[in-house]
């Protein structure tokens, strides 16, 4: 007899009511906790990614006031040298400027503040400027700051528009000025070095660093004036009349105050995510220097991620699954009305339910397989004889693991049934699991594999899907490789250079073997790429770095530190083999015989190569003392070894 309409329809608003209720309620539960696990993975990526900014910006800055110190240094060594020292103080600074890029102006301050020696750096090359255009700088604020500063100490002047005989240089040019003293050979004040750096060095990093950000990456100064703004026209207020009123505040009302009070931070505002950090002079990772850096302002790195940002678009796609998942509940729960509404009907329901899951086991990409407590294979789809190379009728019956698992495996998997057929329970029960799994012809493959188990008839069943994730691993270790791998040459990254050579350094304390370490560069390299272009500096760089790992042993480690700046560290190596290593190098380079587009191209590189000169020196003095001993190798005429 068919179900009463009445009775059909109670049951079936009783389920599907209770049911409808359950799925949205848990549906905005997961939708709300997927939007804040979105909002906490920005924030956390947001965070990362200014603080990186304001170190790498802390790094330029560190660099370059070590080239400032440098100079100063070496122009006190001209001095006491009482040998031409103006024209010999000239060269040096054309010199600097053009093997240094980045600067557009490189000048000597006399005692009294007027330029003694300027070097411009131009579109069409370097040019020392005449004796009858140079300036009197004595009012300016550098050179004042400059004065009062110790030796080594190197002055850093706001971040500004740069200015020629009182007015702002249109185009405008931005500039850093680092300013450092120069003692004369009675150790008294003789002047001062200044290093006028193209702000664009800086601004460009930060444009760069945008393609990957969802809130912008922008400079400020302390005082809250955009130095890259949200827009070209609100920058430099404090310098243009115009623009007075362009600051953080005016653009973002109420952010400065907290952006101005903290060092770095994070915080919502109007439903906004404000991410800023502050350029620190004692913040610079992975530069070597020993000058004093002191600025005259401080800067902000500053993003901010609109509010329609932070909320995935998940919501029309949730609405719409939910209405999927409403009517499919409406289907099932009318179908289980109905069963309980008629014995006959249930019959019918389990055996079309099992058609459907077959159906879907055979189109099912994964291999899906039902064992006894025993491990005898009750049911094999189409993706499990694919999979292991099987046929169905060959499998069922026989004992899962005496096919699938490899023999070394076999003892611990019987172990496991063991569990299983007790309790229904076992090591890889109830979870996902990554294991090793054996073809029929013997070959070896990764799967991901889920178990699940259930009872019948008093006894433990156990249905698993098998993935094949081959394709997986392979892509996880192209990833690894990328992460760990300079994309150009092929050569090891400087971070994974880094992490090999302290534990190299680590082997050598323990055995107390000689290790030794060169490094080396392309002498001229921002000639090749500036002359015949980036591809050919490509080319260079690509076959240095093969030419240098047939030249090293297998042992060595060889990696790319940056731009043309190579290093090999040697193990169980003492200096004078190191040394003829290099010397081997570098003769090999000379001997590439380059010709991009027919055209040759000789390459010559500079090295410089040490030994560890005792068991706790640390692997930056190692490279500190190699980058000495091959800008010594630079000093005197390139295409040669230093030992240091």
């Amino acid at each position: 007899m068919p179900p009463k309409p009445r009775s059909l329809f109670r049951h079936f608003m009783i389920l599907y009511a209770s049911l409808l209720v359950f799925v949205i309620a848990g549906g905005g539960m997961y939708l709300g906790m997927s939007n804040a696990s979105q909002r906490e993975a920005i924030k956390a990526r947001e965070a990362a990614r200014v603080n990186r900014e304001a170190q790498i910006m802390s790094a330029i800055l560190a660099a370059r006031s070590g080239d400032a110190a440098f100079l100063a240094a070496r122009i006190t060594d001209e001095l006491d040298s009482h040998v031409s020292s103006h024209v010999r103080i000239a060269s040096l600074l054309r010199s600097f400027a053009e093997i240094k890029s980045g600067y557009v102006q490189v000048r000597f301050l006399d005692v009294q503040g007027r330029e003694s020696v300027r070097v411009e750096n131009t579109p069409e090359g370097t040019r020392l400027i005449q004796d009858d255009q140079l300036q009197d700088k004595s009012h300016t604020t550098y050179f004042l700051k400059g004065t009062l500063l110790s030796s080594g100490s190197v002055s850093v002047s706001r971040f500004d528009l740069n200015v020629e005989r009182g007015e702002v240089e249109i185009p405008f040019r931005p500039v850093l000025r680092f300013s450092s003293p120069v003692l004369g050979p009675d150790e008294r004040f003789a002047g001062i070095v200044v290093l006028n750096l193209r702000g664009e060095v800086i601004r460009e990093r930060l444009r760069q660093a945008d393609a990957a950000a969802l809130g912008r990456p922008l400079l400020a100064n302390e005082d809250g004036y955009w130095l890259l703004g949200p827009a070209p026209e609100m920058e430099w207020g404090f310098q243009l009349g115009e623009r007075r009123e362009m600051t953080v505040e005016a653009a973002w009302p109420g952010a400065w105050e907290r952006i101005r009070s903290q060092r770095q931070g994070q915080f919502l505002l109007d439903g906004a995510l404000y991410t800023f950090d502050t350029v620190q002079a004692d913040s610079a990772i992975g530069v070597r220097t020993t000058a004093l850096m002191v600025p005259e302002e401080g800067w902000k790195i500053v993003a901010r991620v609109p509010k329609q940002r932070l909320v995935p678009p998940l919501t029309a796609t949730f609405m719409l699954m939910t209405a999927g998942l409403a009517v499919l509940l409406g289907v099932l729960s009318w179908q289980w009305a109905a069963s309980r509404a008629k014995r006959e009907m249930i019959q019918a329901e389990l055996a079309d339910s099992e058609a459907r899951f077959r159906a879907m086991s055979e189109a099912s990409q994964d291999a899906l397989v039902m064992t006894d407590d025993q491990g005898r294979v009750a049911f094999w789809n189409r993706a499990a004889e694919g999979m292991f190379g099987v046929l169905r009728q060959d499998m069922e019956g026989r004992f899962l693991h005496d096919v699938v698992a490899p023999p070394e495996e076999r003892s611990k998997a019987q172990a496991g049934l063991r569990e299983f057929s007790q309790t229904g329970d076992g090591p890889v029960v109830n979870g996902v699991n990554e294991h090793v799994a054996r073809r029929a012809d013997g070959s070896l493959f990764p799967v991901e594999l889920s178990v699940a188990a259930f009872r019948r008839d008093d006894r433990w069943w156990a249905v698993g899907s098998a993935r094949d994730i081959s394709e997986r691993k392979r892509a996880e270790e192209a990833l690894r490789q990328q992460a760990t791998t300079d994309g150009l040459t092929g050569l090891l990254n400087r971070r994974r250079f880094m992490e090999m050579g302290e534990a190299e350094i680590e082997r050598t304390k323990r055995t107390g073997r000689p290790m030794s370490l060169v490094m080396f560069d392309v002498d001229h390299f921002k000639k090749v790429n500036d002359t015949r272009g980036h591809d050919a500096g490509d080319m260079v760089l690509v076959s240095l770095a093969r030419t240098a790992k047939d030249a090293l042993r297998a042992v060595d480690i060889l990696g790319r530190l940056g731009g043309e700046e190579f290093a090999a560290i040697l193990p169980e190596t003492g200096l004078e083999e190191a040394a003829a290593v290099a010397e081997r190098l570098r003769r090999a380079v000379s001997g590439m015989g380059l010709a991009p587009k027919g055209e040759p191209l000789p390459v010559t590189i500079s090295l410089g190569a040490v030994q560890v000169r005792e068991p706790g020196e640390s692997l930056g003095s190692l490279l500190k003392r190699a980058d000495e001993a091959l800008y010594r190798a630079k000093s005197s005429g390139r295409d040669r070894v230093e030992r240091g």
